[in-house]
């Protein structure tokens, strides 16, 4: 915690009592007002388990807002749940918020806000790995207010039963208690209201999409930028979580085929429990589509199928983007098992060949049992288009994972970008959309053989998030600027 004179720390009052948070200095010589773990509903334990979040209690007196509360329980606990270089503490009651402000006062209407929402395939992350510093300095600096935000995640924000017992989307659900808490008290903080900015990368770009679309959400939010995440990816919203929460279920002893005895006896279980039982059913999935717990058309926070909802939601400014080789994390960078099982290591990479691909692309991107009888047909084309267009007269191992990390990074992340930016400017949707195409040289090792912008990439730029030892470069530097600048514009004007 830093440093501070009590007698200066900054305090506000809120609908729900009054905070006593710190001040840092920013490297602008001004000073922002940092305020940490503020609650924005009822911890979701024991009974609340698997239930819509609860408006949190009042308190008495000065609560001090100085330290991150714990995250929320990943599905897994591992070095990737754990991963940022911050040791994280764990908990259910996990419901909170930050704010980083500018310490002096607007002399306009308030403050614009940015209200992100961190990556990590819905089952990992947390508020404090991203930190407060580097975010401050770019934003806060700018006049611009940082809300984080923290929800369940893994089974316990995601899982579905598939009908109303357990929709699913509890973290949905939890981030728009958070949006309305910050709705109903940015402007003590010095924000304003009326020019809220959902903001996230990964899953958290995700959701940023779906949570302008939901009549319950959309309201409190006056644009979004989505970062390498898009609603209409099939590894962002999926009704095969229906299946793995009976799934889950039977593994903990829970049966499979009631939906109210399923969630009384998940509510019954230790954390523990469940966590070992993500073990026992394994907690990602082979190819395209990784994530194991994830959002769904559930009736009720998406009334509708997304692109009827595209149709008749208010139309919102949306800035959205994507790395031109988003997959290169997962295949080549970072061996994250628990997330997505699409990694090569050194080793192998000599052995991943034409067949190698073909196998890929038949068993998991076009398979019989999703395609049926029009399987051949579409592996073909794709054969066509990734293992022979422009390959040279003797391919090497890179040729063949470089076109496999094209077809994951096409699949999951590029085609549902376009797809979703096409539809919004159908139904008269202002959409920027942009394709980064910098990487800092010292992300990337040596041996890898492909180079090229990867998924999270903008993390080191906006957040400092996994930079390490890395050095800046002039060239990081004016493309950090670039990257600020534009979000912040953005944010300012729509």
């Amino acid at each position: 915690m830093p440093v501070s004179n009590e007698l200066d720390d900054p305090i506000v009052e809120t609908t729900l009592g009054k905070l006593q948070g710190f001040t840092i200095d920013l490297e602008n010589k001004e000073q922002a007002s940092i305020f940490l773990n503020i609650p924005y509903a009822k911890p979701p334990v024991e009974e609340l388990r698997f239930e819509k979040p609860q408006p949190p209690e009042p308190w008495d007196g000065i609560k001090e807002a100085k330290i991150y509360g714990p995250a929320c329980f990943p599905h897994v606990i591992d070095s990737i749940s754990t991963r940022g270089g911050v040791v994280l503490n764990f908990s259910e009651d996990c419901l909170i918020l930050n704010v980083y402000a500018p310490h002096k006062t607007s002399n306009t209407e308030g403050y614009p806000v940015l209200f992100w929402i961190h990556g990590g395939s819905f089952s990992i992350g947390g508020a404090s790995q991203t930190g407060y510093i580097a975010v401050s300095n770019n934003f806060v600096t700018k006049g611009i207010i940082v809300v984080s935000v923290q929800f369940r995640l893994g089974p316990l924000g995601w899982l579905s039963t598939g009908d109303d017992v357990l929709p699913g989307n509890l973290g949905y659900w939890d981030v728009t208690a958070a949006l309305k808490f910050a709705h109903e008290n940015i402007k003590y903080f010095g924000g304003n209201p009326n020019k809220i900015f959902v903001w996230g990368i990964s899953s958290g770009g995700v959701m940023a999409s779906g949570l302008v679309l939901s009549p319950h959400s959309r309201n409190y939010i006056t644009g979004t930028i989505e970062i390498s995440g898009f609603l209409l990816a099939a590894s962002g919203s999926n009704e095969a979580v229906v299946e793995i929460t009976k799934e889950l279920a039977y593994a903990l002893g829970c049966g499979n085929d009631d939906s109210m005895k399923i969630k009384e006896c998940l509510k019954s279980k230790s954390i523990e429990e469940i966590l070992e039982a993500v073990k026992v059913i394994k907690p990602a999935r082979k190819g395209i589509h990784k994530s194991k717990f994830q959002p769904r058309v559930d009736g009720d926070f998406f009334p509708e199928d997304y692109i009827e909802l595209i149709k008749k939601a208010p139309k919102k400014p949306s800035m959205m983007g994507f790395a031109e080789m988003e997959s290169l994390s997962f295949t080549l960078l970072i061996n994250q098992p628990t997330i997505a099982e699409l990694y090569i290591p050194p080793e192998d990479y000599k052995t991943f060949g034409e067949e190698s691909l073909k196998q890929f692309i038949r068993e998991f991107v076009a398979p019989e049992r999703v395609f049926g009888e029009k399987a051949q047909e579409v592996q073909e084309k794709l054969i066509e288009f990734y293992g022979n267009r422009g390959k040279p007269e003797n391919p090497g191992y890179a040729f063949y994972l470089d076109r496999y990390t094209q077809i994951c990074s096409h699949t999951k992340y590029i085609i549902p970008s376009i797809w979703l930016a096409q539809e919004r400017l159908k139904h008269n949707w202002p959409v920027f959309l942009y394709q980064n195409e910098h990487y800092n040289e010292q992300s990337i090792a040596d041996f890898v053989p492909i180079r090229d912008a990867f998924h999270g990439s903008e993390n080191s730029f906006l957040h400092a998030l996994s930079r390490g030892n890395m050095k800046f470069t002039e060239e990081d530097r004016n493309f950090q600027k670039v990257l600020v600048d534009s979000i912040a514009n953005f944010v300012k004007t729509g």
